[in-house]
């Protein structure tokens, strides 16, 4: 009996929640607690009609539908965010549910919304505390909106009419924005001393997403109670919004390679610079794989520049093939490529640089010389790994470098290898003798 008990205790003693600072872990319980106490305050406020239920379910299953197909969108959009509050696009359906909804219907969608969420796209990438803690934030957020919304004039739930009830609205949606984005803020500048408030309220024109989110959830409310099957244009429109507008900001030319269509050198940099900033304040890991095409020249020299333009675009292709989408991958320079792997551990890094490795091998490029067309096959990379936090890394580029100093010893002890830290989890390739010292690069 004792056995079983203890099962559940070391599984709960295991949680990342639990290595916090005590004064964050305390910040971060204390939030959690009043979300719970105060939505189970509100919940006998107003009782639940079939006619909630039915129209919960509609707002539900607009958001789950949201949520399936912007899960990639909405990974690449917070690899590139800034150390601020990052504005989720739930905020639309969680507004929308608080108008027309009551408190104990709105806040169930919420958390079911959520959880879904949670599942479906973080998970795995956002350790499960952080993500309790978001929630609980917007469930905070959702009861102070929810309290402004019965004073005021109308039905209760309902969306109040004329100039009155638009004030009402206002007055709400402010209050809902104010205490989430308050919350969060005090969260990262306390588990961050050394972050300067500036640098998060520095990201604040962002939130400019949060009040065109908070005004698309006023017209689904509106559209909901006129014809629920409108709120599939609402979908289609907030996606075409987050293809179109939220992920130009890495999408443009200036920003790729031409060659190969990854990340160009200068952004890669910006973007690891921000997800590094993320992983302190998170405490997660981050890692860097550098990667190097071997003995590139000599395709250059045998089949002319445009057949080694057309092998760089394959392994290009091969590399990002073999890591998740919201990865960066980018090339770094020549032959040489990097990726950005955030939330990996050691094995993992080393797993993901042996399937990178045997990929490359397996490749088959088809080339255009003066002879005729011919095959470009047995390519081989050698790869350098490093994993943040680790002893004097502190900066992106000292993670880079450390990355980089591997690769050159995976090459310097015969090439088409990984190397790794000797504290990482060894992988297969460690068997090789660790080169101590840079060798001149003769690719």
């Amino acid at each position: 009996m004792f056995a079983l008990v203890g099962k559940p205790w070391q599984w709960v003693r295991s949680w990342a929640l639990w290595s916090l600072p005590g004064h964050v872990l305390t910040y971060v319980l204390i939030v959690d607690i009043l979300a719970a106490a105060t939505t189970g305050a509100m919940i006998p406020v107003l009782p639940v009609t079939r006619a909630d239920g039915v129209a919960a379910i509609i707002l539900g299953a607009c958001a789950i539908a949201h949520i399936e197909l912007s899960r990639g969108i909405e990974r690449a959009r917070k690899l590139t965010s800034g150390v601020g509050p990052f504005v989720d696009s739930l905020t639309l359906w969680d507004f929308a549910a608080v108008l027309v909804l009551p408190p104990a219907a709105a806040s169930g969608l919420i958390v079911l919304t959520h959880t879904i969420a949670w599942l479906r796209v973080w998970r795995g990438r956002r350790p499960l505390y952080r993500w309790v803690f978001s929630d609980a934030t917007v469930l905070l957020a959702t009861q102070a909106a929810a309290l402004v919304l019965l004073a005021g004039p109308g039905p209760n739930p309902g969306v109040p009419a004329g100039l009155g009830g638009l004030a009402v609205i206002l007055v709400a949606a402010v209050l809902r924005w104010f205490v989430n984005y308050a919350l969060v803020v005090g969260a990262i500048l306390i588990s961050s001393p050394g972050m300067r408030a500036g640098q998060v309220i520095g990201e604040f024109g962002e939130q400019i997403i949060e009040a065109g989110a908070l005004g698309l959830g006023l017209g689904a409310a509106g559209l909901l109670n006129y014809n629920a099957w409108l709120l599939v244009g609402i979908v289609i429109g907030l996606l075409a919004l987050h293809r179109g507008v939220l992920l130009a900001q890495f999408r443009t030319s200036s920003r790729t390679d031409e060659k190969t269509g990854l990340h160009s050198a200068d952004w890669w940099h910006q973007i690891a610079e921000r997800a590094l900033d993320r992983a302190r304040i998170d405490n997660t890991t981050l890692a860097v794989l550098m990667i190097d095409l071997d003995l590139f020249k000599n395709i250059n020299d045998t089949h002319g520049h445009p057949a080694g333009d057309k092998v760089l675009r394959a392994v290009a292709q091969a590399i990002a093939s073999e890591v998740r989408h919201d990865d960066a991958t980018g090339r770094w320079g020549g032959e040489e490529f990097v990726v950005l792997l955030p939330g990996v551990d050691g094995r993992e890094l080393g797993a993901i640089a042996e399937r990178i490795r045997r990929r490359v091998h397996v490749l088959v490029v088809p080339i255009t010389t003066d002879q005729g067309p011919k095959t470009v096959t047995d390519l081989t990379v050698s790869l350098g790994g490093a994993l943040w936090p680790s002893l004097g890394l502190d900066t992106i580029d000292d993670v880079v470098l450390a990355a980089d100093s591997n690769l050159y010893a995976a090459k310097g002890a015969g090439r088409d290898r990984v190397q790794l830290p000797q504290d990482l989890i060894p992988t297969e390739t460690d068997e090789h003798p660790d080169q101590k010292r840079r060798q001149p690069d003769q690719s």
